[in-house]
């Protein structure tokens, strides 16, 4: 059998799918698993570009990934299908640079992820609800347990402006006084950084963002500029909690690292899409260099974490002395969105 022979037989046999493409992305050829897989026919793929194919986030990867497979030969990389029917399927392509009938073409060969990306969704959806679940039972344990401790350190100052109290018993007052707030910042230093914000699942993420940044302007480290385009309804809790987060981290990272003086954040809903846009003009960084350093990045590969769990993607565009620009955009699979 030649080499012909056993490609076709190849080709054609696989239960993965297979692509030809020339360099623009235009279809030369795909074998049956991708016409039952995508539910066109022959005909019809091989009058279509990748990017006919590709969800609305991974379009424009198209020709990012074409310059790769060109430039190194080979290249692996996620992607997304949309079938006819509006299915969408996560797949892994391996594709190669290749000679098909004496002209420069690309040989993709996609294994549907769909399933695994599903179950991988699954788990650090449980995750982070059980994060959640911990915050929220810390937030109780402050009002609980640091609140009556507040509250009886109150009463012994308002002991100790009463002039019917002797020397004495003003010292042993202090004392206690003293024991009770040393008892309250342990307690405080432990739970402070895992309150579950009240005001979010009160009243949403635009409020509870809005709420965020009117106490930091107040500060006026940074001015914040804030706008919510058009979100209108609640957002799934979980979603909310993660984007709550991740404005907190940006912020935060900023008004520590940056040296930036303003700060615009933008919140748009576009079709089935939710679009975050953080923008500041500090100092920038080289975020290649941060993300590879095991010492550095931590909150970055947090935000990429997190996102991972609600279909979300990040793009951040910075270098030293120009300022960063990030943008998130995640998948929302109800148009009209979770109303709680």
């Amino acid at each position: 059998m030649d080499s012909e022979t056993r490609f076709s037989a190849i080709f054609n046999n696989s239960s993965d799918e297979i692509y030809l493409a020339d360099l623009k992305g235009n279809l030369l050829e795909v074998n049956q698993a991708a016409c039952d897989t995508l539910k066109y026919t022959r005909e019809e793929l091989l009058k279509m570009n990748f990017k006919d194919l590709k969800t609305p986030r991974f379009i424009n990867t198209v020709d990012k990934n074409i310059s790769l497979i060109v430039s190194k030969g080979t290249h692996v990389y996620d992607s997304e299908h949309v079938t006819r029917d509006g299915k969408v399927i996560s797949l892994e392509f391996k594709s190669r640079f290749i000679k098909y009938q004496q002209k420069d073409a690309i040989l993709t060969v996609g294994r549907d992820t769909t399933e695994r990306r599903h179950m991988e969704r699954r788990i650090l959806s449980a995750v982070i609800n059980a994060e959640e679940k911990e915050r929220d039972r810390v937030s109780r344990e402050i009002h609980d347990g640091l609140g009556p401790l507040l509250s009886t350190i109150k009463l012994y100052v308002n002991e100790l402006e009463d002039e019917s109290n002797g020397p004495e018993e003003k010292r042993e007052l202090l004392a206690h006084t003293n024991e009770l707030i040393n008892e309250s910042i342990t307690a405080s230093r432990a739970i402070s950084n895992n309150l579950t914000p009240r005001i979010i699942l009160d009243y949403g993420l635009v409020k509870a963002v809005e709420s965020f940044i009117k106490k930091i302007n107040i500060t006026q480290k940074a001015e914040i500029i804030f706008e919510n385009k058009n979100l209108q309804e609640r957002l799934d809790q979980t979603i909310e909690l993660i984007l709550y987060r991740i404005i907190s981290e940006l912020i935060n990272n900023t008004l520590k690292h940056a040296e930036a003086t303003r700060i615009e954040i933008y919140l748009e809903l576009l079709d089935h899409n939710l679009q975050l846009t953080y923008m500041d003009n500090g100092k920038g960084f080289d975020k290649d260099a941060v993300m590879e350093d095991q010492n550095r990045g931590m909150g970055l590969k947090n935000i990429t974490s997190r996102l991972e769990s609600v279909n979300g993607s990040l793009r951040i565009h910075s270098r030293p002395g120009i300022g960063t620009l990030v943008v998130i955009e995640v998948g929302l699979e109800d148009p009209n969105i979770h109303k709680e």
